[in-house]
């Protein structure tokens, strides 16, 4: 019996062994550098490597079938790179699968209040981490899975179906999934995009507002909604994510972040003083305990002063007018 043809060079091929190479728990940030690069390299590289995952997903999920078909113990996630050309070879025989996840109702929608967290699976097999003082909503019953994030911040691990993409819109931007996960956060006009695993794409809703950013491991966007300008940077997921452990890490990022944060976690609302004060940067770790112990921190890490009154706690500058 021949043998499929299967061209080794093929976009086919190759994105089979990326989904080979990238399953490998030893994969670091070069392996998910150079997979950006190749993704760039061509248009239908996406599209090949989306095809690809699919199929992976699907193997995997069969894999008590196959061990008794085949008579060999199945290997989650850590399968020879010979499975790139089984993957290449599926692909060219025109195994175009359509997804088998199950669909939800047409819209959900899920929330936390001040100072709470909570953890959702949707259900295609995602996941989504809430932050306090989150709401979001998600529709799985369309071509495409949507997201809109109102508010807040959450951690997304998206399960991989090529043929439902992932989309969330925060405010007028939209991030499109390849498969990953990732922190975004939208706080007073405030957009941030953190990738800890794989590669997400941000894009304006109007092709006028900007163009379309590829984000991977480490790589983080900051935007105010409403305007064009787009800030990249290379951080510390790990960081980023240490919201969920009770912890708040900043590395020379504006006051105005800080007390955004802090008011999703107390009733009790913080409000800055000046724009002086909303632009100085800090650098700290706060531990999320009661209110005021952590702006005593605060205080004591940047140089601030607070002050309570009927209607919350005003923080400032040191330098800045008298209080």
């Amino acid at each position: 019996m021949n043998q499929p043809q299967i061209r080794e060079d093929g976009p086919d091929a190759e994105a089979a062994d990326w989904v080979v190479r990238l399953q490998d728990p030893a994969a670091g940030e070069a392996d998910w550098l150079a997979f950006d690069a190749w993704l760039e390299a061509a248009p239908g590289h996406a599209i090949a490597y989306d095809r690809a995952l699919a199929l992976w997903q699907e193997i995997d999920r069969h894999a008590g079938a196959l061990k008794t078909r085949l008579g060999a113990p199945p290997a989650r996630h850590r399968w020879p790179l010979a499975a790139g050309a089984a993957l290449a070879a599926a692909l060219a025989l025109g195994w175009v699968l359509q997804s088998s996840a199950p669909r939800g109702p047409a819209l959900e929608i899920y929330q936390t209040a001040t100072g709470e967290r909570k953890t959702a699976t949707l259900a295609d097999g995602s996941h989504i981490e809430l932050a306090a003082a989150t709401h979001l909503s998600v529709s799985l019953s369309g071509a495409e899975r949507q997201v809109t994030l109102d508010e807040g911040e959450a951690i997304f691990d998206v399960a991989p179906d090529a043929q439902h993409p992932f989309i969330i819109a925060a405010g007028d931007r939209k991030i499109r999934v390849v498969g990953t996960e990732f922190d975004v956060r939208r706080r007073d006009g405030e957009l941030s995009v953190t990738v800890r695993r794989g590669v997400v794409e941000v894009s304006p809703l109007d092709p006028a507002q900007g163009q379309t950013v590829r984000l991977t491991v480490g790589d983080r966007i900051d935007h105010r909604i409403g305007s064009n300008a787009t800030t990249a940077s290379t951080v510390s997921a790990d960081d980023v994510f240490a919201w969920r452990s009770g912890r708040l890490i900043y590395r020379d990022r504006p006051i105005s972040d800080v007390i955004a944060d802090l008011n999703a976690q107390y009733p009790h609302p913080l409000s800055i003083a000046d724009r002086k004060t909303a632009e100085l940067r800090f650098s700290g770790v706060l531990m999320l305990d009661d209110e005021d112990s952590v702006v005593r921190r605060l205080t004591l890490l940047a140089p601030l002063w607070s002050t309570s009154t009927p209607s919350g706690i005003i923080v400032g500058a040191k330098d800045a007018a008298a209080h």
